[in-house]
């Protein structure tokens, strides 16, 4: 059985069901004024390999997923009245409405591109503002809200279990941790909106009992969720950046209104790096999967990436580290049709395929962790098992991946024409007529076949997306790709080193002040780019 980090107790604990036979769970959706980047993806894969893993053992998941199109991603965001979903409208020249369903469309084919399960339910914030009020209503009657002009807020100091999730529990550290200029309406700066006034013109508007405005970035999780599963669910998940103030307000309005805990386990995925610096929209490093697919990149490596570090730890995002998973990826497919390939259900060894799936099914059962589950799969593909049964073992561990092994064509289904060449080729090689033989090699890669050379014959097959593709400079993903030459002597007397990582002007600026002071000393300059972008590269190569 699954056991998952429980972000408010802070240990590993075994997932239990209120319901018998059914898990309950809640995840924080989109905002929907622009595309998710695949560092937000990255925590979805994370809630869909959790249902699938729920699912594989046995459980019916009722999963729900807010769409976020009222616009406030952020507490600051919020006390500054701005709303990022009518700005991109604007900007757009779009209603908010026509906005959000462009992005909310955009969110799910995304979804679907990365074999990320349908949920159940997909609320919308602006389907659900009554329920906002009525919630915001009874924090009003229990006293742990109070109203200032048509702005209602939650008052902090009234709920003692405030930054228990967190760990932000000293009103000092609360303070810093809102990081927002003090609104002067509140008592306490700490305090959060649960309902802000509507200024002069605004578009997205609701009626209340304190007049036209609209509900705060907090409350509409408390009431989407409390709206399909009542006042007590399993599972919430969401990504760290959530955790405060977004899930530390959300448990305050949720139990302030119940009176009692809401939620069982709260289970949030670390952050996707870019080059060791979070993935974000301001930092100019987010990638989209549009921007992978024009890459020509297939966009299920994504997913294999993010399998190969644990949802709890950050991963470090490169499109060497994605070509590399696209190559794992495909590696696997082969292995998969191989084992198809007149394969003798009268073969299969049953036991030894409950014991591959046992030892899959403990691995992502320890806290998901499905870098060990990948690591299983390699040992399996080494294995003495039958093929038919390693194919069984596969799929079945394939609902719980999602990498749509079962749609894999065969590759080595080629036509005859392509076998009666591979057939002459092989001719040659035995006849050690080896300059004709790559001549063929060469001609029937050029028509898209690769050959693989066994002792005796030879295979051919399609080539994959990854070899199709042509690579202006090729991928290093790590230092153990490079020759050394540390034994070697020196051909220069000195050799420079700059780490550019997207930014040409800077490293022309370098590379002129080395020429310009280094004299006439022999040089060698060694410029590395992370190779993120094609245009910045051939700037480098230019230079």
């Amino acid at each position: 059985m699954l056991n998952l980090y429980n972000t408010l107790t802070r240990k590993k604990e075994l997932l239990k069901p209120r319901v018998a036979s059914m898990f309950s769970m809640y995840t924080c959706g989109p905002t929907v004024y622009r595309d998710a980047h695949i560092g937000n993806l990255r925590s979805y894969l994370m809630a869909d390999w959790i249902r699938r893993v729920l699912v594989a053992s046995g459980f019916d998941v009722v999963h729900v997923k807010n769409i976020t199109d009222v616009g406030h991603m952020r507490q600051e965001v919020l006390e500054q009245g701005e709303d990022k979903v009518i700005a991109a409208a604007i900007a757009e020249g779009k209603t908010p409405a026509e906005i959000a369903e462009f992005y909310t469309n955009r969110f799910l084919a995304d979804e679907s591109t990365l074999n990320i399960l349908p949920v159940s339910h997909l609320p919308r914030a602006t389907d659900h503002v009554p329920e906002m009020v009525s919630i915001t209503e009874r924090l009003l009657a229990g006293d742990l809200a109070y109203e200032v002009d048509g702005n209602v807020y939650f008052a902090v100091a009234e709920f003692p279990d405030y930054g228990r999730l967190s760990g932000n529990i000293h009103e000092s550290q609360l303070q810093e941790a809102v990081r927002v200029e003090a609104d002067p309406k509140k008592r306490d700066p700490r305090d959060f909106t649960l309902w802000k006034t509507a200024e002069p013109g605004r578009t997205l508007k609701w009626p209340s009992p304190w007049g036209d405005g609209f509900p705060g970035w907090h409350i509409e999780c408390s009431a989407m969720s409390m709206k399909y599963f009542g006042e007590k669910f399993d599972i919430h998940t969401g990504g760290v950046d959530n955790i405060f103030p977004h899930h530390e307000g959300e448990i305050a309005q949720s139990e302030g209104v119940t009176g009692n805990s809401v939620v069982s386990y709260w289970v949030h995925g670390q952050h996707l790096l870019a080059d060791g610096v979070k993935m974000a929209k301001s930092s100019g490093n987010a990638f989209i999967v549009a921007d992978l697919e024009e890459r020509g990149i297939d966009p299920l490596a994504f997913r294999y990436l993010c399998m190969t570090a644990r949802y709890s730890t950050r991963l470090n995002f490169t499109f060497s580290s994605l070509k590399a998973a696209e190559n794992a990826l495909n590696k696997l497919r082969r292995f998969y049709v191989v084992w198809g390939r007149g394969s003798e259900d009268s073969n299969r060894d049953r036991d030894g395929e409950n014991s591959w799936w046992t030892r899959f099914i403990d691995a992502v059962n320890d806290d998901l962790n499905l870098p060990v589950g990948l690591d299983v799969i390699w040992r399996l593909t080494e294995s003495e098992l039958p093929n038919v049964s390693k194919r069984v073992v596969l799929n079945k561990i394939d609902k719980i991946l999602g990498l749509s092994l079962e749609e894999t064509p065969d590759m080595f289904n080629v036509p005859e024409s392509v076998n009666i060449l591979a057939q002459k080729r092989d001719s040659h090689r035995k006849n050690k007529e080896f300059l004709l033989a790559d001549s063929l090699r060469e001609e029937m890669g050029l028509e898209g076949y690769s050959i693989q050379d066994g002792t005796s014959i030879s295979s051919v097959r399609l080539k994959n997306r990854s070899e199709l593709r042509e690579e202006k400079w090729p991928a290093i993903s790590s230092s153990s790709e490079i020759p050394s030459d540390l034994e070697s002597s020196s051909e220069v007397e000195y050799t420079v080193g700059i780490v550019a990582n997207g930014y040409p002007d800077d490293a022309e600026r370098c590379l002129r002040s080395i020429d310009k002071y280094s004299g006439t000393l022999s040089k060698e300059i060694l410029l590395l780019d992370n190779g993120n972008d094609e245009g910045v590269g051939r700037q480098f190569e230019s230079l």
